[in-house]
């Protein structure tokens, strides 16, 4: 116990009754889950008695050693998925399953799906079977039976009810149902949930803001007869909603059990006061919590650093120039400092900054920019523009969209065209234009002829020097890249996201080299690609989006791209409480750094290839100044004025027609104040195109 400190005594030495400890960001949660337990079994309770559950496999394995270590006993430490695994192998047969069931994947559920459509004679159009199948895993986590979806979503209704006919007739269950079943069984055999009640006296939750409807469910039947959950959380971390999460859960634990005590803890051993203090100013701007303020005996530290720059590159310049000398200066090994994002495809231009510093990295959760799928795609359709005889850019992009052309054919193709020493395009050329012959069912014939006049009007554009991001463009359109994409709903935005940011890449690239070509910029991104896969010192500055940063710490933490639709995003900002779990994320991120914490943003930055003047994020000025110290200006530290953006009339409203000498017509889009001065997004229907113009310098007239 003298390990601990009061508030932490108190969550351990309690015993029976509902308890919930607001477990604050740094504040040792494992600790009190393990301690709590090694009590538990110190009073005399049987470890067959004690059930934790946590969220993911290596947390319950982490929690599992410590008890051991600490006790000599194994106690049942488990994650929601394989703790329904075990009751339903011992009791699902009420259900009319049987006990050997399977657990059928991701790839073993679509198949089934498919069946359904065809059995219900559903014709299956573009990325609709995922969709089909997230909604199916929506309504299972949120315990919604076939019969009790919206009378509007009656195709759904029957492909789900099918889909759990033939699930049951396979003897299988998917992932979902785990949860589904056992929430199910629960409530369709009482005397079966009073086994497992009795079987488990006391019960830990550990990151209980995290749970959905069916999670929430298992927890409360568990532990309705003898009260004692022992439930670990912080609403304040709550950030994954879009997963089923549910921050009410949390919130209304005192209403769902009666009685329930609540135990703050507050003290922090991570971070300095400065950061902590910061970060409890923003997040006490959300309503949808409870009350805690954290607080750190590890004295003030350095303030947190506030970087405004002018434009993505000068942003990423002095986040690579801190990087070193904190690492150089501080002695902060490069592995401790890590640079967060909303989301992927802002790693890009860091990337490219580290890269040519030569300052080795790694990102986490997920792979370098150059090695995204969507980038290794277009970029295998810029290669067989470049050179018909490249075999692997072919055989990648021949097939997006589906042609019907599989391996079998691919190879005969192959053999075809070093038959007639020629390029594998040159053959499909001569067997479009029929001065080949070469075996094809009209579908694929109809499929290679697509293709090489794709090819052909893009080699035309390659003649006519025209810029690369614009072949990037024409490349994504003739081939319905996007609505290849579209068929995993789930990743569309992120992967859409990053192919905008190659057409970015491309765009910047040419303005910064003096004699582009297509072949010179393939050159570059191949050496950057490689460069991924070369084998860094263990020392290499960690990489992520703020959702993987959960639970991790840094010495030194860089918080990037903290403007107005990118952080909070720009679909955050249709409703309170997504904007509210955006600032939670924002908080999540600030908590991870124990020294050292800077905050970027920049005024301009491309966008979809296109420059864009950026408003600095509304959490910026949600932080005391007192708390910031300015890095973007020579002269004394301001304060709230480097992120302040003026919202006085203007002479132009979003709707307004006017006219550029350069540009045209266009229809004013949003006005804003930038350190420019005020600026209007307009967008002009002629070029097809959105510009940032400044007004003192565009000169704009009205159109009546």
């Amino acid at each position: 116990m003298d390990q601990l400190n009061p508030q932490q005594q108190v969550a351990v030495n309690h015993v029976e009754g509902p308890l919930l400890v607001l477990a604050g960001a740094g504040s040792g949660k494992t600790r009190i889950v393990t301690f709590r337990v090694a009590h538990l079994l110190e009073l005399g309770v049987p470890a067959s008695e004690i059930l934790a559950v946590t969220f993911t496999n290596k947390a319950a394995e982490e929690m599992r050693h410590r008890i051991l270590h600490l006790t000599h006993k194994s106690v049942l430490t488990c994650t929601f998925h394989s703790l329904c695994a075990r009751i339903l192998r011992e009791s699902i047969t009420p259900l009319g399953y049987s006990r050997d069931f399977v657990i059928y994947d991701e790839e073993d559920s679509e198949k089934v799906l498919k069946e359904c459509l065809t059995a219900l004679n559903i014709k299956e159009e573009k990325g609709q079977l995922r969709q089909y199948r997230s909604q199916i895993s929506q309504a299972k986590n949120a315990l919604i039976e076939p019969q009790h979806l919206a009378a509007e979503d009656k195709v759904l209704q029957q492909i789900y009810d099918l889909y759990q006919k033939k699930l049951k007739e396979y003897h299988a269950l998917d992932f979902d149902d785990l949860l589904f079943l056992t929430v199910k069984l629960f409530r369709h055999s009482p005397e079966i949930l009073e086994q497992y009640q009795k079987r488990w006296s006391f019960i830990l939750i550990d990151e209980y803001q995290d749970t959905n409807e069916a999670q929430y469910n298992i927890a409360r039947l568990l532990a309705e007869k003898h009260k004692n959950v022992f439930a670990v959380g912080d609403p304040d971390q709550s950030i994954y909603s879009w997963r089923g999460a549910n921050i009410r859960n949390i919130l209304n634990f005192e209403q769902d059990f009666p009685g329930a005590k609540i135990i703050p803890l507050e003290q922090n051993y991570r971070s300095r006061s400065n950061i902590l203090e910061a970060a409890n100013a923003l997040i006490r701007q959300n309503r949808s919590r409870y009350e805690k303020n954290l607080w750190s005996d590890r004295g003030e530290g350095q303030k947190i650093g506030l970087y405004i720059a002018e434009n993505d590159h000068a942003e990423a310049d002095f986040v690579v120039k801190q990087l070193y000398k904190l690492n150089r200066d501080k002695g902060v090994p490069l592995s401790d400092c890590v640079i967060f994002y909303r989301t992927n495809f802002q790693s890009r231009i860091f990337e490219d900054h580290l890269l040519k510093e030569r300052v080795p990295y790694i990102i986490v959760g997920g792979l370098s920019f150059y090695q995204r799928r969507e980038i290794k795609d277009i970029l295998a359709w810029l290669r067989i523009v470049l050179a018909g005889t490249d075999f692997l850019a072919f055989a990648r992009t021949i097939n997006l969209p589906k042609r019907g052309l599989g391996e079998a054919t691919l190879e005969k193709l192959k053999d075809f065209a070093q038959q007639r020493q020629s390029s594998i395009y040159d053959a499909c050329e001569q067997i479009a234009a029929g001065t080949a012959q070469f075996k094809l069912s009209q579908k694929q014939f109809e499929g290679v002829k697509e293709y090489v006049h794709i090819i052909a009007s893009l080699r035309e554009m390659v003649r006519l020097s025209r810029p690369l991001h614009e072949l990037i463009t024409e490349a994504l359109e003739r081939s319905r890249y996007l609505e290849y994409l579209r068929e995993d709903p789930e990743s569309y935005e992120e992967r859409r996201g990053n192919i905008e940011e190659l057409v970015t890449k491309a765009a910047e690239w040419e303005d910064e080299v003096e004699h582009p070509s297509l072949a010179a910029f393939l050159e570059e991104l191949t050496l950057k690609s490689s460069a991924d896969d070369k084998d860094m010192s263990a020392d290499h500055v960690r990489m992520m989006t703020l959702h993987n940063g959960k639970g991790l710490e840094f010495t030194g933490v860089f918080l990037v791209g903290m403007e107005e639709e990118l952080f909070p995003h720009a679909n955050s900002l249709e409703s309170d409480e997504a904007l509210e779990e955006e600032r939670r994320l924002c908080y999540v991120g600030m908590t991870r750094a124990k020294e050292y914490l800077f905050l970027t943003a920049s005024r301009y930055r491309y966008l979809w290839g296109m420059p864009r003047m950026m408003r600095p994020s509304r959490f910026l000025k949600e932080i005391p100044e007192g708390f910031l110290e300015s890095y973007h200006l020579s002269s004394q530290p301001r304060g709230r004025e480097d992120i302040a953006y003026d919202e006085r009339e203007t002479p132009f409203e979003p709707g307004d027609s006017v006219f550029h000498k350069d540009f045209g017509t266009g229809i004013v889009q949003k006005v804003y104040n930038t350190s420019l001065g005020l600026t209007y997004d307009v967008f002009f229907p002629q070029a097809n195109s959105m510009r940032s113009l400044v007004a003192k310098f565009a000169k704009l007239t009205s159109v009546s």
